[in-house]
């Protein structure tokens, strides 16, 4: 099925169908659960029944958006008779964690993604890697079912965007997303109000753990490559939550003359959660390599194996990548 009737049978299934399951992805970023709540809202809003799932837990920076309190976490409720899987934002059903066995049991999935790396496991499949945000691609979608736009579901839309663009300033920000982000804006959304609490607010907790990670640097192939380290026992010991992750590994990255960020996060002492940031390499690519995915410039993996098994798998592959970009 080509792209374009792909999406006429998404919208088919959607306007048809009543009952909807819709989940996001593992450790929840903005255009996780923006897209999770805005289709949310929007499909409600015609007057479909739905459930919204995510592993673990909506994030704090992210529990102010409308609908917030009505995602669960027990899989147990997610029911696959007479439902549809909307799956959201995840470029693999491993990305939904304890859920994905129960999800990919269901005979009508709609995968919905703008990751280049997505695996098309869905049984109709919206991806369009172009998009600068999940987000982006449900504001034309919900167009097309001609929902009507509010402010709550503008807002959730817009915090998807702006986190996966980093406020508009990362490469994938194309001339679409602006007009997209202006669209939203007509809804008296504040986007001053929102980027404090999305970007700028953290608990302080986060900064006892940015302090550890920033004192763990190291630097490789001529200060190109820049690597901080964590632990589960240093982000419990600083009073952290997982989600108070989310950013840290961006300050590896800003560092002038760094090409490469890289940050460690051993979750246990046989796993170890990676993430990546660059400035010019395609980190989905390395991602890739290590069984992971994401985005050009922002991207990550889970490896088993300890800590020192992992990094020296990743700094190889590391290694490799940076060969092929000018000094």
């Amino acid at each position: 099925m080509n792209e374009i009737k792909e999406r006429e049978k998404i919208i088919e299934i959607l306007k048809r169908e009543t009952y909807f399951n819709l989940i996001s992805h593992m450790l929840p970023d903005g255009d996780s659960i923006g897209s999770l709540l805005a289709m949310g809202l929007g499909l409600s809003k015609l007057g479909k029944k739905i459930m919204m799932f995510t592993p673990g837990h909506v994030p704090l920076k992210y529990a102010f958006i409308k609908g917030a309190d009505m995602v669960l976490n027990d899989k147990n409720l997610f029911d696959n008779t007479g439902s549809i899987a909307v799956v959201l934002d995840s470029s693999d059903p491993e990305r939904l964690g304890d859920f994905s066995n129960i999800v990919m049991a269901n005979s009508n999935i709609i995968n919905i993604d703008h990751h280049v790396t997505n695996q098309f496991f869905g049984t109709y499949n919206l991806v369009n890697a172009e998009a600068s945000a999940t987000g982006e691609i449900l504001f034309h979608l919900l167009n097309d079912l001609k929902v009507d736009m509010d402010e709550d579901i503008a807002e959730a839309l817009y915090v998807a965007i702006s986190t996966d663009t980093g406020s508009f300033k990362y490469d994938n920000t194309k001339s679409d997303t602006h007009r997209v982000a202006a669209s939203l804006l007509e809804y008296s959304i504040n986007p001053g109000i929102l980027s404090h609490k999305i970007f700028d607010e953290r608990p302080l907790a986060f900064y006892v753990l940015l302090k550890e990670a920033l004192s763990s640097l190291e630097f490789y192939e001529k200060q190109r490559i820049a690597v901080m380290t964590l632990s589960r026992d240093i982000r419990e010991r600083s009073g952290a939550r997982s989600d108070d992750l989310d950013g840290i590994v961006n300050y590896s990255r800003n560092i002038e003359g760094v090409e490469l960020g890289i940050l460690f996060y051993a979750d246990s002492d046989d796993e170890v959660k990676v993430g990546f940031r660059s400035k010019n390499l395609d980190v989905s690519d390395l991602a890739g390599r290590l069984n992971g995915g994401g985005h050009a410039r922002a991207a990550g993996c889970r490896l088993q194996g300890n800590y020192e098994q992992v990094k020296n798998r990743v700094m190889t592959e590391a290694r490799k990548m940076l060969k092929d970009l000018p000094d």
